[in-house]
């Protein structure tokens, strides 16, 4: 439990630092956000992933100060399974429109149906944290997940932490084509994790959006002891942001290059796009 103790001691200690402060406007919105998540294929006593289309509309309501309650059902598109497959519900602060230090954090609840062919997740909670600062060319980010839940399969409490430090730069651009602004910032991240289950933690989407997490979780002890944190790839991030008056469109694509010991070292993608309109 050494881990998590301190990874929710980091999280307390900033939290009241931020949350009094007034943001100004963050009006609420509507999204539909489209991505690739891995599905099961079953062929004897073999299990292959693939990926398939995950389309998930997004209702998020927040103040002006910033607090909020979001909900989204995750919808599979295609697989031997498709339909909904997960709800979530988030409840938190969203504070990244300051001028100087940026923050958010959350907690959410994943509500799995079981009736779809994404992996199993004894993951059912998560409390999210990202920081960061704007005032230097190059702005620090740091990002973390705590999960926690119940493994059904030997009736364990069940933990996971996922962690990022990184830098980004923005660019942007107003009334450029038929847009009022065109932002672009890409980022480069170290992640470090647990990753002793498979999740849907937000600093963890290599493991949530690739088919290539099976290489990444690493076997339960049988003693029960948990996992260490290790570091798991680099990620190189390009985040985009194209906006006309309310209307907006955010494509995202990441590299993770895998550097964790004992792992498949070939590079591989993720990528997200979302269609948001704010009201």
């Amino acid at each position: 439990m050494k881990n998590y103790f301190f990874a929710l001691l980091f999280i307390l200690s900033h939290i009241s630092g931020f949350a009094q402060d007034s943001l100004g406007s963050h009006p609420s919105s509507i999204s539909l956000n489209f991505s690739g998540v891995p599905t099961a294929q079953i062929s004897g006593p073999d299990t292959t992933y693939q990926n398939s289309l995950s389309i998930s509309p997004v209702l998020d309501l927040r103040s002006k100060k910033g607090w909020g309650i979001t909900y989204s059902p995750g919808i599979i598109t295609s697989g031997k399974k498709s339909g909904v497959y997960m709800h979530t519900i988030s409840a938190g602060y969203d504070g990244f429109g300051r001028k100087n230090f940026g923050m958010s954090f959350s907690y959410s609840h994943f509500f799995f149906t079981n009736k779809t062919s994404v992996p199993y997740s004894a993951i059912k909670n998560e409390i999210f944290v990202s920081l960061g600062y704007s005032r230097t060319w190059l702005k620090p980010l740091f990002i973390t997940s705590i999960g926690f839940g119940k493994d059904s399969g030997n009736s364990v409490a069940a933990h996971e932490i996922g962690l990022a430090g990184g830098v980004s730069h923005d660019f942007g651009w107003k009334d450029k084509s038929i847009f009022s602004y065109i932002g672009v910032s890409p980022s480069v991240m170290l992640n470090a994790a647990t990753n002793e289950y498979f999740s849907f933690l937000r600093a963890s989407k290599y493991i949530s959006n690739s088919i290539n997490f099976p290489k990444y979780l690493k076997s339960k002890s049988k003693s029960g002891n948990r996992q260490n944190l290790s570091l798991s790839n680099i990620e190189l991030n390009l985040a985009t942001d194209l906006e006309k008056n309310s209307f907006s469109i955010h494509p995202t694509a990441s590299i993770f290059l895998p550097i964790s010991s004992g792992t498949d070292n070939t590079p591989y993608g993720y990528w997200q796009v979302s269609l948001q309109y704010h009201f």
